[in-house]
């Protein structure tokens, strides 16, 4: 298994209704109720943020073309389900 670096690029996902990143372990993503600009299709830069109110937050990055969008995103608790044996 390779490691990644902290300054590598990442992808973003599409799970449980948000857009998510995984980065060191942990899920992250945007507020509920507002719309991410970030494009699904393209790979994002994070930069770690000083937590706030005991939450994680990172800031995402994506540049396409000469548009540049940067969006804090805090972390999300996520349970997936379990998939039924056939």
């Amino acid at each position: 298994m390779a490691m990644r670096s902290a300054s590598s690029p990442r992808r973003v996902y599409f799970r449980a209704g948000l857009p998510l990143v995984c980065f060191a372990g942990v899920y992250f993503g945007p507020k509920a109720d507002s719309e991410s600009g970030v494009n699904m299709d393209k790979e994002v830069r994070i930069e770690v943020l000083a937590p706030a109110g005991g939450r994680k937050r990172i800031a995402v990055t994506q540049t396409a073309g000469k548009s540049k969008v940067t969006e804090t995103w805090t972390e999300k608790h996520l349970e997936f389900a379990t998939r039924a044996s056939a």
